[in-house]
């Protein structure tokens, strides 16, 4: 039996989805601590998976991680699949990465249980997931702050993480780690999760964005955010994040949740906050403050429909335990 625990991770905002171009897609992101994912695993003659986190993926979810887990034992030819089992609160559909770290997870445990051994580009391409972004996919491993460049344009649909497997992986700019900052967490209960024909639907309508959308949200995320955490700058970070919100994509993105989503940001402020993201398609935020712990007692009382967490990012990756 082995247990590993992928770090969620944070995306700040996709970059290049435009109509033509030289690649497409690509970001900026981080790996943090919490909320926590824990997948404890043993050897099975068949796969199964009991997810018991309190907002569970669904049955159409878990067995396309089933179909991945039996077409890789079946072209390595292994004799064990797994028993899973996945507890923690970090929930699907949430702004995340749960389902490439879920992925990911449950393919190096079956190596693992296998005796089986796999490099991360393997694991990776067996995933088929990093098609839209190569955060989460570089965040499992080492964890800190990824900045990809996306993959070059081949005529694919603009579309989320999950229908996405790249023929190419996406181009790592930089990783590295990131400023040990104190970051809130809200998980708003009341506002619905997308679900993956959502995302779907929303890449649909939403993309192809104009050229200078494009290079706007570029400037923002390059000399921005990018520069600010490398210099550990927390005043420009909160700047330059204040900006990138309402950028077209991720203005975009924050819209699909309404008045909700708006005057719940309007509150943290208010409490507060320095600067307010929403991580990928939401709709869990996160925010910087002088004093993150007193915003997040704050906003425990005056909004108890939402979860609260204090987090600080992780450097370090995916942990495993073995036995």
């Amino acid at each position: 039996m082995i247990r590993i625990f992928p770090s969620p991770r944070i995306h700040l905002t996709l970059l290049s989805l435009q109509e033509s171009g030289y690649r497409v897609n690509g970001g900026l992101g981080f790996s943090i601590s919490e909320p926590t994912c824990e997948c404890y695993f043993s050897i099975a003659n068949s796969c199964s998976i009991n997810d018991i986190r309190p907002r569970p993926a669904n049955s159409t979810e878990l067995e396309q991680l089933k179909t991945i887990i039996r077409a890789e034992q079946t072209k390595r030819r292994m004799k064990q699949s797994l028993e899973i089992s996945i507890s923690g609160n970090m929930s699907p559909h949430a702004g995340f990465g749960s389902g490439t770290a879920l992925t990911l997870a449950c393919l190096e445990a079956l190596h693992i249980l296998n005796g089986s051994e796999i490099s991360p580009a393997e694991l990776v391409h067996a995933s088929g997931r990093g098609g839209t972004s190569g955060v989460g996919i570089h965040t499992y491993f080492s964890g800190g702050y990824v900045f990809d460049l996306g993959r070059k344009v081949d005529g694919s649909p603009f579309s989320p993480s999950h229908l996405n497997g790249s023929k190419s992986a996406p181009l790592l700019l930089d990783q590295g780690p990131m400023p040990d900052w104190e970051f809130g967490i809200c998980m708003p209960a009341a506002i619905e999760h997308k679900t993956q024909a959502e995302e779907r639907e929303f890449f649909q309508r939403t993309c192809p964005l104009p050229a200078d959308k494009v290079y706007e949200t570029v400037y923002h995320t390059l000399f921005g955010l990018y520069a600010a955490l490398r210099e550990a700058d927390r005043a420009a970070f909160c700047t330059a994040l204040k900006a990138v919100q309402n950028c077209a994509w991720k203005l975009a993105e924050r819209r699909e949740y309404g008045e909700a989503l708006f005057e719940l940001e309007k509150t943290i402020y208010a409490a507060g906050a320095d600067a307010v993201g929403m991580s990928s398609l939401g709709p869990s935020l996160f925010f910087l403050a002088d004093d993150v712990n007193s915003v997040v007692s704050k906003m425990r009382e005056m909004r108890p429909d939402c979860d609260w967490l204090v987090t600080r990012p992780d450097n370090s990756g995916r942990e495993i335990i073995y036995g």
